[in-house]
Order: C-alpha cells, then sequence, then structure tokens
C-alpha cells in the first residue's frame, strides 16, 4: 500500500498509519500503583501494564527514536506517531485530572520563597496539575509556572508526583491537604488500605535542619491519614528516627513498599548514585514516588530527581508563586502545551495558518511578535520548543539516549523532515506552508546525536560542501592568559551533516566549552524575501569533561569555537582533540611570511564561507567576500592588515578609554599619569583592566541596522581598521552613562569620540597627512550657524536645546551633538597646556568615572580629590549632564558652565555650586572652526568668541 497516498487521504493524522511502538508502550494513564508486592500495574490490579512490546522486527520508526538518525523514516510516519502520542497524552491528561482535583475546592498555598516551580522537559510524559495564579511576593497575579505536576516513567508507566515545595512540611488550606491526599490515592492504590500501606520517607529534612525540619511532619501526616500506615517499617510515630531509610538503606527500605516519600536533602554519607539507583530500581517494580521539594536551590539530588522525571528545577525565590483561591476546576480540560503542539502539527501539515502578518513591524528587521495570530498559531509554541532544544544542547544532554523524552525526538525527527526540503531564499508570504516548516526546522535544531538533515542549501550563509570532501583528525591546543577567559577560534570547520567527535585531553580542571559559531540571530526572516538564511546559526556551548568523546552533528555547519575559563583552568595549556572536521582559512601571525602565504592560498581555494583574523585582543570573523575586500583593501598585506587592526582598532580605543592589559600592551599618556598622581586617583587598578578578546562579525546582516554593538558586534560590511562604524560600535560598548549628555540623547554620539580619535591619529601619519580621512564633512559651519541663532534669541540656552538636545528619537542631530564632544578636546586643549592635543581630557573622563563608580563606601575619602567635595554623600544617580560640568571643569581648571550653557545644557544648582567652589576663572563661549571631526590640531582654526553677529572663517 502506497502510505503516502494513504495518508493525504484523510484530514486527520491519528488512525491512518499504525502507530508501531510510540504510543502503546511508552505511555499510558493506568500503570503505577505499587499493591505492596513490588510488581507494577494500574492500581489495585497487582498486574503488569507495560503496553504491548514490539515484534521481532525493528521498525523504521523505532530505529529513528533510538539513533536520531531520520533518514529511512518517512515525514507521514513521524507525522501520525507525534500526534497519535498527543492524543494519548491528552486523554491520559484528563483522567489524572479527575483523579487529584476530584472534590477539592478553592486550594490556597504559600510555598514560602524556598521552594521551586518547574520547566516540563520530558512535555508529554508529565501533566501539570498546579499552575501558580498568585504571587505572594507582591501580591500580584502568578505565572501559571507548574508547582505540581504528576507522570508517568517512560517503559513502565510507573506513576510519580512531584511538587516544587513541601505542602506537608509547608501546607497550605484545608483543600490543599485534599490534594495531597487524592495525589497519594492516585500514586497508589494501596492507600486505599491503610491497613497494609507500606510507605517509605527518605531524603526529607529533619530535626537536624534548622530551615526545613519536615521528615517528622511528613510522618505523622501520613499517620493520621491513613490509620494502620507503615511508615520505614513502623506502624506508629512513636520515637521514629529521622533519615532511618536516607542514602545507602533507601533500597533496603524500598523492599515491599507501596510508595516511596522523598524530598531533596542530601543528609550524610550522600551519595547521588546510590540514592538514584534506588528511586529507579523502586520505580521499575512499579513503586510510586511522591517527590516533595523543600528549597529554592537546586542541589544534586534535586538536579538528579527533576532530570529523572523530565523536569528542570527553577528557583521561586523572588517571585513566590503559589496559589490563592485556586479552583482545580479551572484546570484547562486539555493540557495546553499538548494541545497547542498538537494545533501546531496539524497547521503544518495541511498548511491551515491564517495570520495576515498585519501585526508585524515595518522597519528592518521586522518583528512579528506583536501579531496575535502568528504567535497563537506557531510563534510561542515554536520558542518554547527552541527553548527546549537548545538547553538539552547546552547541558550536552544525548537525547535520543534518554528514556522518555517521546514527543521531543518527534519534533526533532519531524523538523529534519521538513529540513530535507528547505530551500533559501523564500518570502513568508508566497509560500506560507514552506516558511512556516523550515523555521519549524530551525525550531527544532539538534546537535547532540550522530546524524542530522539538512537544508538543500543554506543560503547566504555558506556553501553546500560536496559531500566527498575528506575529513580530517587534529589536536587543537590553546594556550592560557593568566586572568579571565578565552575564545579562541579553532581554525577547524564542521561540515553541515557529518558527524565530528570532541574529545578533551589535557589534565587542567576548568570548564572548556565548545560551540559552533560566534553569530548572533542575524536572520531576517520576516523581512519580505529575506528568509535567506537559518535561524539561529550558532549553536548552544556544551562543556567537555575530560576523557570523554561528545559526538555531535550539526544541521548547520560552521566554524568550531572553544570557550575556555583560563583563571580556574588548573593548567596554561588546553587541549582537544577533534574527528571528522575540514580547515578553514585563519590566520593568527600575520608577520610570519610562510603563514600569511598558506592563509591566502586557503582563502582562495576553502570550500567554506568564513574567514578568521585572529589578534591577541580582537578577532574577525568575516564572510569570504567580505574578507576578499578587506584583503584587497591592503594589497593582500596581512601584516599592514593586523598592524592596522591593533593600533587603530584596538590599542588607540582601549587607550583613550584608560583602559590597562595584563600584557602590557595598552599604557596611559604621560599627561594622564601626572594628573592621576596629582589628584591622587589610582588610575591603574584592576577597575581599568581590559583582557577581554573582542570578537567582530563581518557578514550579510548585523542584528540592528547595519552595525550592532556587543562582544561579537557585527555590521554588514566589510572590515576595515580604520572604518568609522567599527569603532563606533566598540565604542559602544564601552560608553558609560555618566558621560552622556541627556541620556540617551546622546547614546548615538559620546561613542563617538573612538572613530574621530583613531582617524585624527591616522592623520598625523605620513600616510595620513597624503590622504586625510575625513569624516563627517562640512558639519563645522552648519553647527556654527545653530549656535549663532540661539544666542540671537531671549533664551539661549532653550533655543539650542530645542534645535539640538529635545528631539528624542534615533539618532537625531547627531552631526551637533557630536560635535559638542569634539569642542570639549578643544576647550581642554586651549586652556590647559598640560593637555597638548585636548584628548588627555576624554582619558581622564573615562578614569574618573570607573573610579566613581567604584567609591560608594569610601566616599568621604575620596569625593574631594574627584572634584566632588561640596557632595557629603555619594550622588549615585548623578546626571550625565552634572557630572560632565563638574569633572571637565575640575579637569581643565576653568568653569566650564559658558560652554555647556552655549550648547544648551542645563545643570543642577548643586552642580553650579560644586563647580562655583573651584573658584576657577569661567571659560569664554567659544567655537573652534573645522571641515571635518578628524581634523587634526592643525587643521583647527583660531577659536571664534560666540556672538549673535559672530562670522564664521573661510577656508573651515
Amino acid at each position: 500500500m502506497n502510505m503516502a497516498r494513504l495518508f493525504t487521504q484523510h484530514s486527520g493524522l491519528r488512525a491512518t498509519i499504525p502507530l508501531l511502538f510510540v504510543a502503546a508502550t511508552l505511555y499510558g494513564c493506568g500503570g503505577g500503583g505499587g499493591n505492596g508486592s513490588d510488581t507494577a500495574g494500574a492500581p489495585g490490579t497487582g498486574t503488569s501494564n507495560p503496553g504491548t512490546p514490539p515484534g521481532p522486527t525493528t521498525s523504521a520508526l523505532e530505529v529513528a527514536m533510538s539513533s536520531g538518525n531520520s533518514s529511512n523514516v518517512t515525514l507521514p510516519t513521524v507525522l501520525t506517531a507525534a500526534q497519535s502520542l498527543l492524543s494519548t497524552q491528552v486523554a491520559a491528561y484528563a483522567d489524572v485530572r479527575q483523579a487529584i482535583s476530584s472534590n477539592v475546592g478553592n486550594i490556597d498555598w504559600d510555598p514560602s520563597h524556598d521552594s521551586a516551580y518547574f520547566t516540563l522537559q520530558d512535555a508529554a510524559r508529565n501533566h501539570l496539575i498546579l499552575p501558580s495564579n498568585w504571587k505572594y511576593n507582591g501580591a500580584t497575579a502568578g505565572t501559571g509556572v507548574a508547582l505540581g505536576i504528576a507522570g508517568n516513567t517512560p517503559v513502565n508507566n510507573t506513576r510519580y508526583a512531584a511538587f516544587g515545595g513541601n505542602p506537608i512540611g509547608v501546607p497550605g488550606n484545608a483543600e490543599m491537604d485534599k490534594l495531597m491526599a487524592n495525589t497519594v490515592g492516585w500514586l497508589s492504590a494501596a492507600a486505599a488500605a491503610p491497613a497494609t500501606f507500606k510507605v517509605v520517607v527518605a531524603q526529607v529534612p529533619g530535626t537536624e535542619s534548622y530551615w526545613f525540619p519536615h521528615e517528622k511532619k511528613v510522618r505523622d501526616w501520613f499517620y493520621a491519614k491513613y490509620q494502620g500506615v507503615t511508615i520505614n517499617g513502623q506502624a506508629s510515630t512513636g520515637t521514629q528516627a529521622d533519615d532511618a531509610c536516607d542514602g545507602a538503606a533507601l533500597a533496603g527500605c524500598l523492599q515491599g513498599a507501596n510508595l516511596l516519600v522523598i524530598g531533596s536533602d542530601q543528609g550524610k554519607n550522600y551519595s547521588g548514585d546510590t540514592v538514584l539507583q534506588a528511586v529507579s530500581a523502586a520505580q521499575a517494580r512499579g513503586i510510586p514516588v511522591l517527590y516533595l521539594n523543600h528549597n529554592r536551590d537546586a542541589n544534586d539530588l534535586a538536579t538528579r530527581l527533576s532530570t529523572y522525571f523530565g523536569l528542570a528545577h527553577n528557583s521561586n525565590y523572588w517571585g513566590q508563586e503559589g496559589l490563592k483561591a485556586f479552583a482545580p476546576a479551572s484546570l484547562p480540560t486539555q493540557p495546553a502545551k499538548l494541545a497547542s503542539i498538537q494545533a501546531l502539527l496539524t497547521r503544518l501539515e495541511q498548511g491551515t495558518f491564517s495570520t495576515t502578518w498585519s501585526g508585524c513591524g515595518t522597519s528592518s528587521p521586522v518583528n512579528c511578535d506583536g501579531d496575535a495570530t502568528y504567535m497563537s498559531e506557531f510563534g510561542t509554541q515554536a520558542a518554547q520548543i527552541r527553548t527546549t532544544m537548545r538547553q538539552f544542547d547546552a547541558n550536552g544532554t544525548r537525547l535520543f539516549d534518554q528514556a522518555g523524552y517521546q514527543l521531543e525526538k518527534l519534533l526533532v525527527l519531524l523538523g529534519d523532515k521538513y529540513r530535507e526540503n528547505v530551500s533559501y531564499p523564500m518570502d513568508k508570504t508566497v509560500n506560507e506552508q514552506d516558511f512556516f516548516r523550515a523555521y519549524f526546522s530551525d525550531a527544532t535544531a539538534y546537535i547532540n546525536r550522530d546524524s542530522s538533515a539538512v537544508a538543500k542549501n543554506l543560503g547566504n550563509f555558506a556553501t553546500m560542501i560536496p559531500a566527498a570532501t575528506p575529513t580530517i583528525s587534529q589536536t587543537v591546543t590553546v594556550t592560557l592568559p593568566t586572568s579571565g577567559t578565552r575564545e579562541y577560534l579553532t581554525g577547524l570547520y564542521v561540515i553541515p551533516g557529518r558527524k565530528v567527535t570532541l574529545t578533551r585531553t589535557d589534565g587542567g580542571t576548568g570548564t572548556v566549552k565548545f560551540g559552533l559559531n560566534m553569530l548572533r540571530d542575524t536572520t531576517r526572516e520576516f523581512d519580505k524575501n529575506l528568509f535567506d538564511r537559518p535561524t539561529q546559526i550558532s549553536s548552544p556551548r556544551a562543556a567537555l569533561a575530560a576523557n570523554k568523546a561528545v559526538s555531535i552533528t550539526s544541521p548547520y555547519g560552521g566554524p568550531l569555537m572553544l570557550f575556555i575559563d583560563a583563571a580556574a583552568s588548573g593548567s596554561q595549556t588546553v587541549t582537544v582533540q577533534v574527528d571528522g572536521v575540514v580547515t578553514h582559512p585563519v590566520l593568527r601571525n600575520p608577520n610570519d611570511p610562510t603563514a600569511v602565504a598558506a592563509f591566502a592560498a586557503e582563502v582562495n581555494s576553502t570550500v567554506t564561507n568564513w574567514v578568521g583574523f585572529a589578534t591577541d585582543t580582537l578577532t574577525l570573523h568575516s564572510t569570504l567576500d567580505h574578507f576578499k575586500t578587506t584583503m584587497a583593501s591592503y594589497n593582500g598585506d596581512m601584516a599592514a592588515l593586523a598592524s592596522d587592526t591593533f593600533k587603530y582598532t584596538v590599542k588607540d580605543t582601549y587607550e583613550l578609554a584608560g583602559f590597562n592589559s595584563s600584557s602590557g600592551q595598552l599604557s596611559l599618556a604621560s599627561a594622564v599619569t601626572s594628573f592621576c598622581n596629582s589628584k591622587g586617583w589610582d588610575c591603574t587598578g584592576t577597575q581599568h583592566r581590559r583582557d577581554t578578546m573582542q570578537h567582530v562579525i563581518s557578514d550579510v546582516h548585523a542584528l540592528c541596522g547595519d552595525g550592532c554593538s556587543g562582544n561579537p558586534y557585527d555590521q554588514d560590511w566589510a572590515f576595515n581598521p580604520l572604518g568609522w562604524g567599527e569603532s563606533h560600535e566598540i565604542g559602544h560598548n564601552i560608553q558609560p552613562g555618566r558621560l552622556k549628555i541627556y541620556g540617551g540623547q546622546s547614546t548615538e554620539v559620546s561613542n563617538n569620540i573612538f572613530p574621530m580619535h583613531k582617524q585624527m591619529k591616522f592623520n598625523l601619519t605620513a600616510a595620513g597627512l597624503a590622504s586625510p580621512i575625513i569624516a563627517r564633512p562640512n558639519t563645522g559651519a552648519a553647527v556654527f550657524n545653530d549656535l549663532k541663532a540661539a544666542l540671537g534669541t531671549a533664551d539661549p540656552v532653550t533655543a539650542m536645546y530645542n534645535s539640538t538636545w529635545s528631539d528624542t528619537s534615533y539618532a537625531a542631530n547627531n552631526s551637533a551633538r557630536v560635535m559638542f564632544y569634539r569642542q570639549l578636546v578643544e576647550y581642554a586643549r586651549y586652556y590647559n597646556p598640560q593637555f597638548p592635543d585636548g584628548w588627555d581630557l576624554v582619558t581622564l573622563l573615562y578614569l574618573l568615572d570607573r573610579d566613581f563608580g567604584q567609591a560608594a563606601s569610601t566616599w568621604a575619602t575620596k569625593a574631594t580629590g574627584f572634584g566632588f567635595g561640596a557632595y557629603a554623600a555619594y550622588p549615585g544617580s548623578i546626571s550625565g549632564n552634572d557630572f560632565m560640568l563638574i569633572a571637565t571643569s575640575n579637569i581643565i581648571g576653568r568653569d566650564m558652565g559658558p560652554m555647556f550653557a552655549l550648547w544648551g545644557i542645563t545643570t543642577s544648582s548643586e552642580a553650579k555650586a560644586q563647580v562655583a567652589a573651584y573658584g576657577y576663572t569661567a571659560v569664554q563661549q567659544l567655537y573652534f572652526p573645522m571641515n571635518y571631526l578628524s581634523a587634526t590640531p592643525a587643521k583647527v582654526g583660531a577659536p571664534i568668541v560666540m556672538t549673535a553677529t559672530a562670522t564664521y572663517p573661510a577656508g573651515y
């Protein structure tokens, strides 16, 4: 029979193809109640109910579910199995909901801030029974996080329930108590006959715990509820000791038990392996488990138990999510998450998405989070799936090696089957079904397995690498700095769909992680015609344990990175054996002619699309085309490119901001050092240390606009060490709020001191004198005219503010605003001979800002030296306007008030009083003419005394 044809003839997915083994054997609502004989089965039956075992022939779906290899299973088969699993579990939820919430009224329960909530990672087998509806910290509505869940273990269907707090040790109202009794009854049919009911209580904190003495409370609760119950082998509370069944004693206590009640107290002589082995062995024999967490932080046992139940532990400290007048009857009749995924898969199959994209933004990059239809039909569910998959990858979880997680495995396989037919670029409005299937395949991308489907092409991210391309094995050796961390571009490239194995072989104890690509999620999938590559191409970063091989396969591939904690490594060298990769061009030593020649040859022959250019302080990750443009601008002289990158993009930037480095490559100007010494400032401390590697991505898109700050920062043009945009973006990374005029109004300008300065420095060289960089030409006269016009009004300060600073839209009036900072430099040069080019003012402002930021606890001894002696209390919230007026006046040695007024900058009476206390002579209202911002001192004209009738000189 043609299964694909049969599949297409039915609108539903459930009855089309046999379910093979998925719903029949792995899930169900009937298993789990221990009856005193250590047998698994439905409550009260005493018979095993593991489901129908598979036949002697292993099906294609079984192979795919155990291996993660989707190549031999069909799309209809995976879809049907996923929908059938969802249908089974939706029905199971209804039974659990009825059993646990029956005859329970409105619940009040504050689990306290020493509690947790869960994230359901194995989504199909876990049923949410207590979603929070109230935050006791703040008295606001809760967010629906999982405070209580009920589920069945994989394979044998033994029941369990887990609570983020301990409702017995920290009880709620009487209705919460009823729900706990219902939960026990659902877990174990033996609870109906208390005289033969055998309960084990373990790892619950006893009287030795000051904060959580819950074990006796738990035992007393069971003795009171179930007359004749035996707990830990005793028929009455008597003088029963705490911890009798903890640790090594647990396995023995569980012989013949009907219920295990377990907490997360590790107690004495704790062994996580011992406890978890006893729990899993008991569940394999059909003994249900009630897990009562008692703390907000996940210790080893809490982590192990959460993972065992397919959950993630989250601290409930800040929100203190709980229940207030919560009606169990208000629980949805279907589990919301499973029902939404069920609907999503139907829409993916049938192409029935109904959004018109009317709620999306209009500016690039377009965001559609505001489109309610899109979010309800796809966006919310896809984001949740993606978060889960990436968390698994970040944890190094071999999903297909785990018991359970059947829904997550099927979603990964389904994404594979869709990805096989993806071809970029695409437009969301032309073929919506293709768009959504491609986007779904991104959400389900998963690398911790030995195979992965690959799209027909990867768009502009990378060219497809021929299947016959041979791979290599190579040992990567990384020498570490003495402090900080290191992100190391290995020069190795993972081919999409090809298995790669990594093994850490050094003896260090510090954390070493790996990941593919450094790209941020710059794909513009919602821009018309611009879904031109996959989304979230960079993989999560997962740790490499010593001498333990890790095998991955990526659907996208890309450069392999190592992320190393140098400070705690235990060794100055990290080594990682990598098998199954190819190389891509990376140049590390531009002064080695052999290395340069080999690099240039590889740039021209590589099968990859990515090039690395790594200096000690900056690593460039560039597309091949962009790097060829960069090389051409230097006529292939890699030594010159490296020299300029360090001299202008790195050293000039960080020295201007007053940073030092452990390598000694950054230093302060002598005038800066002298000033610091005279004022008693600490200008060389670790608060001024800059050991961070700056990563630059030169790619087709940036995260925002054409360039977007951060580390990495990205730009959509070819890298140029002398470019304005490069230092503009790095400048964003280090610009402080106290150096901003009118706050956000100068966000896009106060960082421009860095490109201005480096281009000015270049213009002082022979090459610059011959062909200067003309940055932002013709701004001098225009801004002069704004100042002049304001002076002709009755209120010049307000007039200049209105024309220059009042507009709060992005990058408004940048030409005028940036000139204010440029003029400050000239005031420093003009009024203080100690600063021969004026730019030392900027360095001292940055140094003062960092020292100021550390002075809250030492203000009484620091204030006067900083020039803030009139402030008796630490002014932690001082505005940028006030800070800049005080600091520039103190550093230049003149009252800068008239200059600030000229530029429409208002300051507080406190700031003015501090400046007046200096007793300095006030500056004149001057304007220094220049043709361009990067003009050298020789190209700046004599100052103009500003009046309403002043004249701008010719030639500027």
